[in-house]
């Protein structure tokens, strides 16, 4: 509990906080040639990284100083003298999304199409739903004579 604790904070800061303002100041400023594809290269690797994490996180997160080593992990990522993030991006990332940019591409625009006329299928049942219900349901309240009260007794 102690070690994930340190190691959100240790993350939080040296992995999203300090980047996110070193971005700013680049973005701010006519950068230096090759600051915006370093730290566009960082973010890439981020990315990357924390959409595996989601997605393998309950499988692996219950193991022996996972969170010691994630630590260690982003920390090489993320600290500038050490440059790990460049590494990978061009050792690994680049070379994998240059190689499968094409079935990458096609995946992509298939999982929007889908979700749309997915959600599009889903959002037409709700609303025959709605206007079904609203056609079919009886008028309950009816207009009253001028002397005429309505008892609310109940026993």
């Amino acid at each position: 509990m102690l070690t994930s604790l340190a190691s959100h904070l240790l993350c939080s800061w040296f992995v999203f906080l300090l980047p996110c303002y070193s971005t700013f100041k680049a973005l701010s400023r006519a950068p230096a040639p090759g600051e915006l594809e370093v730290i566009c290269m960082y973010w890439a690797v981020i990315g990357a990284f924390t959409a595996a994490e989601n997605s393998l996180g309950p499988f692996v997160s219950w193991l022996p100083f996972y969170w010691e080593l994630r630590t260690l992990f982003l920390l090489y990522l993320s600290l500038p003298q050490i440059q790990g993030s460049t590494y990978l991006y061009k050792s690994y990332l680049e070379p994998f999304c240059r190689t499968n940019e094409a079935e990458l591409d096609a995946g992509i625009a298939s999982a929007a199409s889908n979700f749309f006329h997915f959600f599009q299928s889903r959002m037409s049942g709700i609303t025959d739903i709605f206007f079904s219900a609203l056609n079919k349901a009886p008028i309950t309240k009816q207009p009253q004579a001028n002397g005429d009260r309505v008892s609310t007794n109940a026993y």
